[in-house]
């Protein structure tokens, strides 16, 4: 379950020059999905991506060739340098150095079964960031199945040097033999000058439906006493987007406004059309079964009605697809309709990520 209308890295754009060149960390990046989300709010950013599983690690290197803001790495990483048995799973989002507990197989299904193991090198990240000559780290990742709490042991100094906040899945459930625990990580970081900001997933798993694991963001403590401090602080819900977005448009004298996807993105801002600073006409949606109907006591209707009512500026409705939402609107900016991304700069050439959650 989803706990906010917005993901850890959309929130440390309240902590973090969007436009700095900064330096980040995703520690199990998979394919780079999350690198490549991370570059969706931090254009500038380079991401050091560390993915000691083949597979994953072949579609990764595949991505940084074709954008060098990614530099990937086959290391996994830990609280010691060194070789280790790494357990390649049916579902390569589970894979992880510590074997599947029989929870986790019993929660996870085939997804959790080990279908091989595979020799991986090690390394703690303070022993990489001193080899490759990096003295600070702005923003951390980790998603190493279980063995999140040993990454950050071997993170020490980077967590003393400037690192500003940290984005980390935790069991709370033991899905993984010997895993560290919410409560664990939590304590670790408050050690070493972490406070806990966001939960920002909590998901269920089995009949009981127990409390498996979550994603969670923490702050250094002086950066989160500044966020507390503003009196600016932006709303980064879809509500908040899309008011922020209408009122930039009215200030530059647009006047009918439309929706663009009849999602579950939408479905989350209906019940606030009457309230957004220009009037909003219409749903506009590509599905023909979908035109015709309503959303919000607004209509549904395609790109060429919208046009017809005089719309001058669409919103693109969705997070996960916005990418998409764009290349479907050309013929709205073909008309001379203005189309406004609320997630991703529309010149960026890096597409907005689908929500992953639901590989897990």
């Amino acid at each position: 379950m989803r706990l906010f209308g917005y993901d850890a890295y959309a929130s440390m754009t309240r902590c973090i020059d969007r436009d700095a060149p900064l330096v980040m960390v995703d520690v199990g990046a998979n394919e780079g999905l999350t690198a490549q989300r991370m570059l969706d709010e931090f254009p500038n950013a380079t991401i050091h991506a560390f993915e000691p599983s083949p597979g994953p690690f072949a579609k990764l290197l595949a991505r940084a060739e074709a954008d060098p803001r990614i530099r990937p790495y086959r290391l996994a990483c830990g609280s010691a340098c060194g070789t280790t048995e790494f357990h390649v799973t049916q579902n390569d989002w589970c894979s992880s150095i510590l074997p599947p507990s029989e929870l986790g197989k019993r929660y996870y299904g085939d997804w959790y079964e080990t279908r091989e193991t595979v020799q991986v090198e090690v390394t703690t990240l303070d022993a990489w960031a001193k080899a490759h000559g990096i003295d600070t780290v702005d923003f951390l990742k980790v998603d190493a199945q279980g063995y999140d709490l040993e990454v950050l042991k071997g993170a020490t100094e980077l967590l003393h040097a400037a690192l500003k906040g940290l984005n980390c899945e935790c069991q709370f459930a033991p899905e993984y033999e010997g895993c560290a625990t919410f409560s664990q990580v939590d304590r670790f970081l408050a050690e070493h000058g972490f406070a806990l900001h966001q939960i920002h997933e909590v998901w269920a798993k089995g009949k009981e439906e127990q409390s498996s694991y979550a994603d969670a963001l923490w702050l250094r403590v002086d950066v989160l006493q500044a966020l507390r401090a503003r009196s600016d602080i932006p709303d980064l819900s879809p509500r908040g987007r899309v008011t922020r977005a209408l009122e930039q448009a009215a200030a530059k004298g647009h006047q009918r406004a439309a929706i663009f996807g009849a999602g579950q993105h939408s479905r989350r801002i209906a019940d606030h059309f009457a309230e957004f600073p220009l009037p909003v006409l219409a749903i506009v949606d590509d599905n023909p079964r979908a035109q015709g109907t309503q959303l919000g006591n607004r209509p549904i209707v395609s790109q060429q009605q919208a046009i017809a009512m005089g719309v001058d500026v669409v919103v693109l409705s969705s997070d996960a697809h916005e990418a998409a939402l764009w290349q479907s609107a050309q013929p709205l900016r073909d008309a001379g309709v203005t189309v406004l991304p609320l997630y991703s700069r529309p010149e960026s050439s890096n597409p907005r990520r689908a929500a992953t959650a639901a590989a897990r």
